[in-house]
């Protein structure tokens, strides 16, 4: 089998479970919007960004130099590499957890509004699960087990909806139904995890050698990755926050909505980055020359992730619809949350060359012009036209976000992108973004969307066509291997 056939085989099977949860997203998110009220479903957004925050801050970045330390280790010891970066965020979680029970009444009314102890408990219980369960899909991961970790992530969505339907039942319309769903979900599938890989994580009794990276080096790679999530955290809670601030929980809750549907999209760039971190990884450790590797993929993830954009904009007031009346205001804000996903995507691809050199600095730097771009974004559109006001600032502060991860890595890592083509693409997909997020779907729209593909496929027509013929070699080669049986 050739060299590509075996790459399109491992992203399959690593992709096939983000398809699958896409498609149970796909059909959970409608009927979650009908047994929750925007104002329901604004609040929870406020806990689960709460919880996004304390995992970044506990797990300290020693997930990142998991990730980047793996292939380092011998495989014997990679087990220990595991014991050794757990322990710093465990540690770390339970002196946040200290400090947060201390003040749990301040904390709790800033969060939940009132004071309930049992609401921040569940809130420590989830981010605890959190890094565990990071860990846990790491090491499936890093063994490049696409199967596994395409099983974990149907799971995942399927549990999630599950919990949902049943949690409500109980309820009601009350926000706690999230919270609940979403901790018993995480221990399922936490134990799932672990389970498939119990060897991995009987570190506890062996002889451990010596590790090749030690502590301090370990976290002064991750560090500066820790500190660039909570940034990018921020830039990314700007525009709830600033709804919150400038208008209501409603609002807040239409939002939230039409970021659940990105958040299927966002499943796709989750497992294609599970593909990709170790590959790239692996092929710039066999030969750190070979930028043509980086570049074909580049442009290939470009033109996907292109057309996947144009497509769920051509058909958002379908999506939206399905989302119940009380939702139908969602069809204006969701058209430039569609760059957090693809941007994203694209860029890491292009942003290699910080992480093979380990020049985590400028993921900081970053982070910190993509904020203070967003929060100017939000401060002038927010006040004046709400939460489509924070859609457009969020999705233009990602296409900067790839602009810079873009520059500084080709700065040390030289491969032509062929970013004037993706400009011109770029351009594009804004201008028919901000004619759906101000206009109404029609013939027009429908045309300008038609327009858009066809310039996206005439400016990628050559990846377009080795797709076309890797497709056709890869399902010639599966049915030779059908036909042997």
């Amino acid at each position: 089998m050739s060299q590509t056939s075996n790459i399109l085989n491992k992203f399959l099977s690593i992709s096939i479970g983000s398809w699958i949860a896409m498609l149970i997203g796909f059909v959970s998110t409608p009927i979650t919007t009908r047994l929750l009220s925007p104002d329901q479903f604004g609040q929870a957004s406020i806990f689960l960004l709460v919880v996004d925050v304390l995992a970044a801050i506990t797990l300290l970045g020693s997930d990142q130099s998991f990730i980047r330390f793996f292939y380092e280790e011998e495989t014997s010891n990679r087990k220990f590499l595991l014991r050794s970066s757990l322990r710093i965020s465990l540690a770390t979680f339970g002196l946040a957890a200290l400090l947060i029970l201390v003040f749990y009444q301040s904390f709790s009314a800033f969060i939940f509004s009132k004071v309930s102890l049992w609401l921040v408990f569940l809130l420590l219980l989830y981010v605890f699960l959190r890094i565990v369960s990071t860990f846990a899909s790491l090491v499936i991961r890093m063994q490049q087990k696409g199967k596994i970790f395409s099983l974990i992530q149907v799971l995942n969505k399927s549990l999630e909806f599950l919990g949902i339907l049943f949690f409500a039942y109980l309820m009601g319309n009350h926000y706690e139904v999230i919270i609940y769903a979403h901790i018993s979900f995480m221990i399922l599938v936490t134990m799932i995890a672990i389970s498939v890989e119990y060897k991995f994580w009987r570190f506890f009794g062996d002889q451990v050698a010596p590790l090749k990276s030690d502590t301090s080096e370990r976290l002064r790679y991750g560090m500066p990755l820790m500190v660039t999530l909570l940034m990018t955290l921020a830039f990314q809670s700007v525009d709830r926050l600033a709804i919150k601030e400038w208008s209501n929980y409603s609002e807040l809750g239409l939002y939230y909505a039409a970021f659940k549907i990105i958040a299927v999209l966002n499943m796709l760039q989750i497992n294609f980055t599970a593909f990709w971190t170790p590959l790239s990884y692996e092929k710039f450790k066999e030969n750190p020359d070979n930028a043509v590797f980086f570049q074909k993929m580049a442009q290939t993830v470009i033109f996907v992730m292109f057309v996947i954009a144009t497509g769920v904009l051509l058909f958002k007031d379908v999506i939206v619809y399905l989302l119940g009346s009380e939702y139908r205001n969602a069809a204006s804000i969701m058209p430039f949350l569609v760059f957090i996903p693809v941007m994203y995507t694209i860029s890491e691809v292009t942003v290699v060359g910080i992480n093979f050199y380990k020049k985590t600095k400028w993921h900081l730097l970053i982070a910190c012009c993509v904020f203070f771009i967003n929060v100017l974004g939000n401060i002038l559109l927010v006040p004046l036209i709400g939460a489509a006001g924070a859609a457009i600032s969020t999705g233009i502060s990602y296409i900067a976000f790839f602009a810079m991860r873009t520059y500084f890595s080709t700065r040390l890592f030289q491969v032509d992108y062929k970013l004037k083509r993706f400009y011109v693409g770029t351009l594009f997909l804004v201008s028919y973004a901000l004619y759906t997020t101000f206009c109404k779907q029609s013939i027009w729209s429908f045309g300008f969307g038609l327009l858009v593909l066809l310039v996206i496929s005439w400016l990628y027509n050559e990846t377009l066509m080795t797709l076309i013929n890797k497709c056709r070699e890869f399902m010639g080669s599966y049915g030779k291997k059908g036909g042997k049986k």
